[in-house]
């Protein structure tokens, strides 16, 4: 049984999975996680403040947080069937300020995540340059603008708009090599010692350093300082910090910039960026999208 706490994120059930040997890419974050992990949303603007402040290599491991509604529940939360977690990601949202619009789960409930993280890893496959930025537009098509994901149809929308060509995605999608390196991704996840999302492994420390759940900047950086201690920093004014990312919320530019809402949102409008109300908060995009 799944379970998620408001600190340690969302966990997973102890598991028995056998042992197998793989090798760990030379990076220097492993960010475990699932494209519908609210608290993997919720750590996004220190996530994005790391990226901006340090040289770091980091990838992503999508673990399959919600293979179906047959096999999910967390009755510490009350969740049993997809309208409980609305409340959910509402509490999360309320909690960490990342702006959630949780009507997905009332309206057009997703049936699973596993179609999710083997599309990303699709995109992994096609366009590995276009990964975490993929990752992240489904998250926003989720969070943002509650679009069920796990039907296809708007799946290959969300692919669209990188341009990768939907036949080719589509047949890979499906397609018994992906499913074998989800697989492998979650066997990597358990040697690892991770149980939950997020989680952030860094490698390059023996054992290596893990944290769980939805960590502050502080314990993030202090993780990262430890695990490497001549990481480079990054000296980025505050517009070039802005135009790294084609879309923002106001809780990561915030976060990002060291500042109140008034100041962030001047700079973002400075920087070009346009913004609609989202999910009682705002959320910038860049002019020529």
């Amino acid at each position: 049984m799944q379970e998620c706490d408001i600190e340690k994120g969302c966990l997973l059930p102890d598991s028995q999975t056998e042992t197998v040997q793989l090798t760990h890419q030379n990076v220097d974050i492993i960010f475990i996680t699932d494209p519908i992990c609210s608290h993997c949303w919720a750590i996004e603007p220190m996530w994005r403040r790391l990226q901006l402040n340090y040289h770091i290599t980091y990838r992503y491991i999508h673990g399959g947080l919600l293979p179906s509604w047959e096999s999910f529940r967390d009755a510490g939360h009350g969740i049993t069937k997809p309208s409980d977690v609305a409340e959910h990601w509402q509490h999360v949202a309320d909690y960490f300020k990342q702006p959630i619009d949780p009507s997905v789960w009332l309206k057009d409930p997703l049936s699973n995540s596993i179609i999710l993280c083997k599309a990303t890893l699709a995109v992994r496959q096609l366009a590995p340059q276009l990964e975490s930025h993929f990752l992240r537009r489904m998250r926003e098509h989720i969070f943002l603008f509650a679009k069920n994901l796990s039907r296809e149809n708007l799946l290959l929308d969300c692919i669209q708009e990188f341009n990768i060509d939907t036949n080719k995605f589509t047949q890979l999608l499906h397609s018994n090599s992906l499913h074998q390196l989800f697989i492998n991704e979650q066997q990597e996840m358990h040697q690892l010692g991770a149980m939950g999302f997020p989680s952030l492994v860094m490698p390059s420390k023996q054992p290596p350093s893990l944290l769980v759940g939805s960590q502050s900047y502080a314990q993030i950086e202090k993780a990262l300082l430890t695990s490497k201690e001549d990481i480079k920093h990054k000296k980025l004014n505050s517009n070039e910090q802005l135009l790294s990312f084609p879309s923002w919320t106001l809780r990561e530019a915030c976060e990002v910039l060291q500042c109140n809402e008034s100041t962030a949102d001047t700079q973002l409008k400075q920087a070009n960026f346009k913004s609609i109300a989202v999910a009682g908060s705002k959320f910038y995009q860049i002019e020529n999208m």
